[in-house]
């Protein structure tokens, strides 16, 4: 940024507070809000023409809780002189995770999630500078990220010093403001809260506690102080870009309103704003009251030993005398034993986190890599991406359906799992064996915030502000893949269920071996033979990038476009060895001459050229060369 810009900043800092700060205290009955106002910078940075996403720009914020508004000031300038010409400035915005980019509109790996970033174009034509506000109301908490670049590269090759190129600055801060006060809402209790005017919104916010399937949100008594109907509007959650997905109720001439929220982010305070739709000297009481709805996990143990073999415990059970003498239970524990299984919204699988580099993670199951999978209820496994410097690298998942167990006639025990009855067998075979499960299929669900604990009835993988990613094995089709590229800072929540064509009920005795293989890495298949994986670095945050060679592009390398052959790779490198050839005219004429040290230049320089030349064609033609 040019020194001159200082008083400008801070003309524009005091602005953003005249503009952003409301008129006094308070816009809620009992004691007043306090607004709190907070500004956070980070230094410029010269702009690069785009070639891959090391060229990009990085900014790194986290906005604090409680905050009502966000405002971003974009500030990007250029130098002065004749090769400083008009220029297009791309800037783009993500929450949780830095912006997935594709300028140059490349292809992605097979199986990757794709999602557009949000972005806005700042000119600077005729002005030397150019500064842009970019506001967001009830924005999320946590990390946000900006990046900027200039337009594609024109792949010239210009000579260093014969040519000055035209700096491109661009700056990016932040400026917030938050709700010191926040008013909270305990499940249960209804909170009186009254809406002042149209103008000024109301802010409270609410914990949702672990395990929670709904969230009630209800509005009771709405009366206006006009004696009109009652006009609100209700906005839940908080602005997530490029995709958000708060929910909105609108009362109108209602006195009660309600709204339900099908997997609510576990373990978070969830912002909710109500304004006024009425007239500016009117105010509005309403009591709001938020309930939940558990959901009850069952243990890992009886879930193994509902409907399958015990394959924990090899040798003689406690209390067993082998296999002729092996406890059974009667009817009616048995079928409270269903009745148990039956109860539950979910089954956990206890997953452990290992980090073995940076950005760079492997889950491991504890129970083994195959997780068995039903039609009863869900089976979920955690995915911990919450440490902030896993946003980074790419989300592997990869499903592969092992066997399916079809249950014959037989009980259920709970030390030694299911024992068939006397002359009856339990088909153990890999797939769905069965003519009835011939068309079963394990549906999954990878979200973050909260998982999706309604397979069966969901076919969008969608949770109450999260878009998921759909996952699918069968016999048909016994393998599915998905690469999340730079996962949002969250818990993720893989989740599996069993689905039959023709109901649930004839899923009830089947059980579904899937092995589920996810881990964390920089870059995809390491970028592939034609690229390089590279770790880039912002203040302290680290994320990775793959740089393509020889034509290649995209995300991971894998884009053919403009791809060169071997062939041509080859006869490029055996046209640049021969070039080295010309040198031979200017060593005859330096040894006829007499100038040895000239010549012995030459020859030298000709000679490890050449040889480091031929030596890449070698290699181009799967030779090994050891010193390259």
């Amino acid at each position: 940024m040019a020194r001159g810009a200082g008083p400008l900043r801070l003309l524009l800092l005091l602005l953003l507070q005249l503009l952003a700060l409301p008129a006094g205290r308070g816009n809620r009955t009992g004691p007043d809000s306090l607004y709190v106002s907070e500004y956070f910078s980070q230094s410029a940075q010269k702009l690069s023409f785009y070639s891959w996403y090391g060229n990009a720009k990085l900014f790194h914020f986290r906005v604090p809780e409680d905050t009502v508004l966000l405002r971003w000031l974009l500030q990007a300038s250029r130098g002065k002189g004749p090769e400083c010409t008009n220029m297009e400035i791309t800037v783009h915005f993500r929450y949780g995770a830095p912006p997935v980019i594709n300028p140059l509109g490349t292809d992605f790996p097979a199986n990757a999630t794709v999602r557009p970033s949000y972005s806005i174009s700042i000119t600077l034509s005729s002005a030397v500078q150019n500064t842009t506000f970019v506001n967001v109301t009830t924005p999320a908490a946590g990390d946000w990220f900006i990046a900027a670049h200039l337009p594609e590269a024109a792949g010239r090759i210009e000579v260093k010093g014969f040519s000055t190129p035209c700096p491109y600055m661009f700056q990016a801060d932040m400026f917030v403001l938050r709700l010191a006060d926040m008013p909270v809402l305990e499940p249960g209790v209804a909170m009186p809260q009254t809406v002042v005017s149209p103008a000024k919104a109301l802010h409270v916010k609410v914990f949702v506690p672990k395990h929670t399937a709904v969230m009630w949100l209800e509005l009771r008594n709405c009366v206006s102080s006009e004696q009109k109907a009652c006009a609100v509007r209700v906005v839940l959650g908080s602005i997530t870009l490029p995709q958000s997905f708060q929910r909105i109720i609108t009362c109108v001439g209602k006195v009660n309103c309600s709204l339900a929220l099908d997997s609510p982010p576990w373990e978070k305070w969830l912002q909710i704003m109500v304004e006024s739709l009425g007239a500016a000297n009117a105010s509005v009481s309403v009591k709001m009251l938020a309930s939940f709805r558990a959901c009850r996990p069952g243990s890992t143990s009886s879930f193994l030993n509902f409907g399958s073999l015990n394959q924990s415990q090899t040798g003689p059970r406690p209390g067993s005398a082998g296999a002729a003498g092996s406890p059974t239970l009667s009817t009616g524990e048995t079928s409270r034993n269903a009745s148990d299984q039956r109860s539950f919204c979910l089954q956990n699988q206890p997953v452990v986190r290992e980090d073995l580099d940076v950005v760079s993670v492997r889950y491991r199951l504890l129970n083994g890599p195959s997780v068995p999978v039903n039609s009863l209820s869900p089976t979920l496994l955690l995915l911990n991406l919450n440490t902030g410097m896993d946003s980074g690298g790419s989300l592997v998942v990869n499903l592969l359906l092992n066997k399916v167990r079809r249950l014959i006639d037989g009980i259920v025990s709970p030390l030694w799992g299911f024992v068939p009855a006397p002359g009856l067998v339990c088909q153990q075979t890999p797939g769905i064996t069965s003519v009835s499960l011939a068309n079963a299929t394990v549906v999954a669900c990878v979200s973050a915030a909260s998982p999706v604990l309604s397979l069966n009835a969901t076919h969008n993988c969608s949770t109450a502000f999260f878009q998921g990613y759909p996952l699918r094995v069968s016999t048909s089709s016994p393998e599915a893949m998905l690469i999340v590229l730079y996962p949002q800072t969250d818990d993720w929540f893989l989740s599996l269920q069993l689905i039959c064509p023709k109901g649930q009920g004839e899923c009830n005795a089947a059980e579904a071996k899937v092995t589920v293989f996810a881990y964390l890495t920089p870059c995809f298949n390491d970028c592939g033979p034609y690229g390089q994986c590279s770790l880039l670095r912002r203040h302290g945050y680290l994320y990775a990038g793959c740089s393509c060679k020889a034509g290649w592009g995209g995300w991971s390398c894998t884009d053919v476009t403009k791809a060169q052959s071997v062939s041509a790779q080859n006869l490029a490198t055996l046209l640049l060895t021969l070039s080295n050839l010309m040198f031979l005219p200017a060593i005859a004429v330096a040894v006829y001459r007499y100038y040895l040290v000239e010549a012995s230049v030459y020859t030298y320089t000709m000679f490890f050229s050449t040889e480091a030349l031929w030596c890449c064609w070698i290699r181009f033609s799967l030779c090994f060369c050891p010193w390259l």
